[in-house]
């Protein structure tokens, strides 16, 4: 690292990944400390291969293990039936040229006796099982069994396929057993038919078996074994391979005689679901701790070592500077995609290849005789290539915030303005999904990776890519004997999620909470999804609270999710259709301006009365729930269909009819309402309903209150209006009200929100994203209630927000506490929707 600070790296592992760790940090000047479990190092009795990739990767860093001595170099490679038939010769010595370095097969006891000569004097703890790590500012320190802990800058979890750090960071998770065991041994043996550096599989019906050269000598045998048998005694194992193999090739069975039974060992096959954030903070992991994989690919000792010299090159490089937690999420980044490709791949390998059923076979047989040879070549060369190159930064959102994104900073700022999405989900959700998928998320949208910057004035804030800080996520357990369970998320978001705000300096800019209780039939969690609507509309939190549901789904299934990263779009403005965009559109929003301002003076619009006023910082908003069920929800669509309006024109009346009632306003007057627009489809190019990001635009309705009068008319009015504005496209128009009269720095912010709330054209909303498609099963769960919510902060007074989801209409008022009390607010809410069902029960 650039300063003259020397980090201290703590490896907890002492395997190849753990030793090839060590040796490559105390490369580049990080004092370094390994700590293994076991109370010796021992690696007799099985062998492992080195490919081209790794090979490539510890030359390129100066590591010469002397593999080529100790080991021997792969010079063929051949699939055989079970009775040593050749099925076909794959092309690994062209693709190791390709690659650049030969692949290498080693005993595990000579490779690690190899790693510890290149280790120096590194110190080597035995005996250190450990248990858990805390950190503390800079610092992280690691506690073991016996009491003992230490402490360091980094930690890095090299401890294997049952790594206590990975534990520690994840909480518990369940293997996925491939439907098989290993026996293996490593043995002098000679053979006809194992020529030097020669690889033999042999593929019978739900059994495999490997015979490889090792150099001097020796071989190395592994038999993939149907666990469905049990476990035979262990004086029985040599019996039990044999009979196995029976009738397979002369030298399969000659190599398993040879092999004294004390010399042959039981291995599992089994994997992990990827994880996709390997730490937090100084900690993270490498090897089987990161990404455990099965064995078909024969690439686990290999991408450990490539994890080892990347995240040493990481460390030195300056892609950090001197911040080792920015230098450990750098080196995740880089990781990721190759070893997650490694995982999966090994898994199809090993369906392939191990398929007992006749169909199966057919396929395999046939796929590996028949595939053309370059294309086996170069496929086995990707493999076996290391991607080398520069460590980067990894990607995201890197601009300054368009008008529109600063009004909400401002605002928010202020006083917050988050948009909330919920749903329930009914079923065993366990804690560890929760959490990886919503680092699945995370990985997915730029917009969710990003923090904002500022210079103190405000003028040029700008989103800034954030180095692995994670979606914050909240617990809440609800006793199973608590009266107030069911309404328990509404206590969450009144106490929490609408009153605290982002922290916009340190990103990202949405948090996540989980509440769970239990019903009759089992569990029931609310899932609460809070975003800053500087980066999302309540169509988008509705949209990340599914994907949410659905990616742990994925992973409950064994199911790895596809994490590629969605486009980085431009600002919101600059994909407003050209005569829209810049002068243009503020043109047409000051000829919008001068229409709405003649309709002004010909019918003055009323608005919500503050009941007391409230400073700008200190406005915080609540909220109210209300909902309608199924049977009234149908009668409400059908009948504004029968009557010539639509939903949200009912539910916009009946709201302007409650609080010009709460007003006691005088027949004939007027109410202005507003209504947000989406416009994801106006753009260009259109945005989906998946892309994250804020896409509403608020148009104003101007409409006669009628004391007593019949609710249709009213919603026929405000129907018809949307209509018109949208045919002009003044809900685009809007997005230039920034542009042409909104705060260009925090120092005027305060004069334009109070121009805003005194003499705005309105400080009533109706947000309705109408029917949102949210599946009644996600996985094995039921879910139900899927609907928004959000803030007002100094961006009006009453703000309701409705969402048809699950044969229920959601409808949330959202109001400032103290602008509007409390007991006004619910008043308000009950007339509305006293003032709905009176509607339709005419």
């Amino acid at each position: 690292m650039s300063s003259g600070h020397r980090p201290r790296a703590l490896v907890v592992g002492a395997g190849i990944g753990g030793l090839t760790c060590a040796v490559a940090l105390r490369r580049v000047g990080i004092d370094v400390e390994v700590y293994e479990r076991a109370a010796e190092l021992r690696g007799a009795g099985s062998a492992l291969s080195v490919m081209s990739n790794a090979v490539t990767a510890l030359a390129g860093f100066g590591i010469d293990l002397g593999l080529d001595k100790r080991g021997q170099a792969v010079e063929s490679f051949r699939y055989m039936d079970r009775r040593g038939r050749r099925i076909r010769d794959l092309p690994f010595k062209e693709a190791c040229d390709r690659a650049g370095a030969p692949s290498f097969c080693i005993s595990r006891a000579d490779l690690q006796e190899a790693l510890l000569a290149e280790a120096g004097d590194c110190p080597i703890h035995l005996g250190a099982t450990a248990t858990g790590f805390e950190t503390s500012g800079a610092a992280v320190t690691v506690h073991f069994t016996d009491g003992r802990s230490t402490s360091g800058d980094i930690l890095i979890g090299a401890d294997g396929f049952n790594s206590a750090v990975r534990r520690h960071l994840v909480g518990p998770e369940q293997a996925r057993d491939a439907g098989y065991l290993f026996r293996l041994g490593v043995v002098p043996f000679q053979h006809p038919c194992l020529t030097t550096g020669a690889v033999r599989h042999y593929w019978g019906s739900g059994q495999r078996f490997g015979l490889i050269d090792i150099g001097h000598g020796r071989a190395y045998w592994w038999a993939a074994m149907s666990t469905s048998d049990g476990a035979p005694r262990p004086d029985r194992v040599k019996d039990t391979v044999s009979r196995a193999y029976e009738g397979w090739a002369d030298e399969v069975r000659a190599v398993i005689e040879a092999t004294p039974q004390a010399d042959i060992l039981t291995a599992p096959s089994h994997d992990r679901a990827f994880l996709e954030r390997w730490g937090d903070g100084p900690v993270t992991l490498l090897g089987d701790a990161a990404h455990p994989m099965l064995t078909t690919l024969a690439q686990g000792a290999g991408t450990a070592m490539e994890d080892a010299v990347v995240l040493a090159r990481t460390l030195a490089g300056g892609t950090a500077g001197d911040d080792p937690v920015r230098a450990l999420r750098a080196y995740e980044e880089l990781r990721r995609d190759r070893t997650r490709a490694m995982v999966a791949g090994s898994r199809r390998m090993s369906e392939l290849t191990q398929g007992a059923d006749l169909r199966r076979r057919l396929v395999r047989n046939a796929y590996f005789r028949f595939v053309p040879r370059h294309i086996l070549a170069r496929q086995t060369a990707e493999a076996l290539t290391y991607p080398d190159g520069p460590a980067a930064e990894p990607t995201g959102v890197q601009r300054e915030l368009s008008p529109l994104e600063r009004l909400y900073w401002i605002a928010d700022r202020t006083s917050p303005l988050n948009v909330i999405a919920r749903v329930r989900v009914h079923g065993h959700l366990p804690p560890a999904l929760h959490r990886r998928a919503l680092d699945t998320l995370q990985l997915r949208h730029p917009l969710l990776r990003v923090a904002i910057t500022d210079d103190g004035t405000g003028a040029h804030p700008a989103f800034v890519p954030l180095d692995g800080q994670q979606i914050p996520l909240r617990y809440v357990h609800v006793p199973q004997d608590d009266p107030t369970a069911d309404a328990r998320w509404e206590r969450e978001v009144n106490e929490h999620e609408l009153v605290a705000g982002m922290d916009w300096r340190t990103g990202p800019l949405l948090r996540a909470v989980v509440i769970t209780g239990s019903d009759e039939a089992g569990n029931v969690h609310d899932l609460l999804l809070t975003a800053s609507h500087i980066i999302a509309d309540g169509k988008t939190c509705l949209s990340l609270v599914r994907e949410w549901i659905e990616l742990a789904a994925q992973l409950d299934r064994g199911t790895l999710p596809r994490t590629d990263p969605r486009r980085v779009l431009p600002a919101t403005d600059d994909l407003l259709p050209l005569r829209l965009r810049g002068a243009a559109g503020v043109a047409e929003f000051r000829a919008m301006m001068r229409r709405e301002q003649r309709a002004a003076r010909r019918r003055p619009a009323q608005r919500v009365v503050p009941s007391r006023r409230v400073p700008f910082g200190q406005r915080r908003t609540q909220m109210v729930h209300r909902s309608l069920p199924s049977t009234q929800v149908d009668l409400l669509a059908e009948t504004a269909r029968r009557q010539g309006t639509t939903v949200h024109g009912v539910l916009a009346a009946a709201l302007v009819t409650a609080v010009a009632r709460d007003a006691q306003a005088a027949a004939g007057a007027h109410f202005s309402i507003g209504s947000p627009v989406d416009f994801r489809g106006d753009l260009e190019p259109a945005v989906s309903p998946d892309e994250v990001g804020t896409y509403v635009a608020t148009v104003p309705s101007r409409v006669r209150y009628t004391p007593g009068g019949p609710l249709w008319p009213t919603a026929r009015e405000i129907s018809q209006d949307l209509v018109r504005r949208r045919r002009r496209q003044e809900h685009l128009a809007t997005i230039s009200l920034p542009r042409w009269a909104g705060p260009k720095s925090l120092a005027d912010g305060e004069s334009f929100m109070r121009f805003m709330d005194e003499e705005g054209p309105i400080n009533l909303c109706l947000s309705n994203v109408g029917r949102y498609e949210f599946p009644d099963r996600v996985g094995s769960w039921r879910v139900g209630d899927a609907q928004f919510l959000t803030g007002v902060s100094v961006m009006g007074a009453i703000v309701a927000t409705t969402t048809t989801s699950h044969d229920q209409l959601a409808w949330n008022f959202s109001y400032v506490e103290g602008l509007v009390p409390a007991l006004r607010a619910e008043r308000i809410a009950d007339d509305a929707v006293r003032t709905v069902l009176s509607a339709l029960a005419e």
